[in-house]
């Protein structure tokens, strides 16, 4: 059976003092993928643009029938971990047909771009002629803990995503809408500004989604707020 993979490239956190590449997102993706009988989750660290660049290629060689790029690390609206943004979605790109990528999440505070410089447009066309059909990112400085929780949710979701919902953006948008439907929009997941007058960024202005439908002729679209309608349908009207 050919399997499915999820490639986390990660840098180094530094959550805490002493924090030598103990902190990690693997261990909470080690545990979803038991959950499934076709999928593996492949892992590399990254320090900077070259020892990117080889853990992707390294990763993305294998024979696997679908795979999703995580790339999570610090951010600052154009650089992840020291690899500019928008030249690692064009290397996925590059690498999408042969290694069969997807989509990818950008893990990242302001993965998205910052509110004097948003990367969403450049984002649509850079996967155009490309297999990736979604992209998730940041606009705001995230919080560790619960991104990656959110990051994992979303990537399970898109995981069980049928070859034939890929086609439609409605069906794409549902799906990604069953990955942040156990979250409440209005919680805090970041913010924005410097520490003494950060605003508080909810989850709902603080991920941005891109939808590609495969197929001839079909166009990249931010989705993010027909994700929050779908989201909607998704909850309980009262409860028990």
């Amino acid at each position: 059976m050919q399997k499915k993979a999820v490639v986390i490239l990660e840098g180094p956190w530094d959550l805490y003092r002493n924090d030598i590449n103990k902190s990690s997102v693997l261990p909470f993706f080690d545990g979803m993928a038991k959950s499934f009988n076709d999928v593996e989750i492949l892992h590399s660290r990254y320090y900077d643009k070259k020892s990117f660049d080889l853990a992707l290629y390294a990763l993305t060689s294998g024979n696997y029938k679908d795979v999703i790029v995580y790339i999570c690390a610090h951010g600052n609206g154009k650089d992840i971990g020291g690899k500019n943004i928008v030249d690692a979605i064009i290397e996925c790109n590059l690498s999408s047909r042969d290694a069969n990528i997807s989509g990818v999440i950008l893990g990242s505070c302001q993965s998205a771009g910052t509110p004097k410089k948003s990367l969403i447009e450049s984002m649509k066309v850079l996967i155009e002629d490309s297999k990736i059909y979604w992209i998730a990112a940041y606009t705001c400085k995230s919080l560790w803990y619960e991104s990656t929780l959110i990051d994992l949710s979303i990537i399970s979701r898109m995981l069980q995503a049928t070859p034939k919902k890929r086609e439609s953006r409605t069906k794409i948008v549902e799906v990604l809408a069953e990955g942040i439907a156990p979250f409440s929009p209005s919680f805090k997941i970041g913010s924005l500004g410097d520490d003494g007058d950060a605003k508080s960024i909810s989850i709902k202005h603080g991920i941005v989604y891109i939808a590609q439908p495969t197929g001839k002729g079909n166009r990249a679209l931010e989705v993010t707020e027909t994700v929050w309608h779908e989201w909607a349908k998704l909850q309980c009207d009262n409860e028990v």
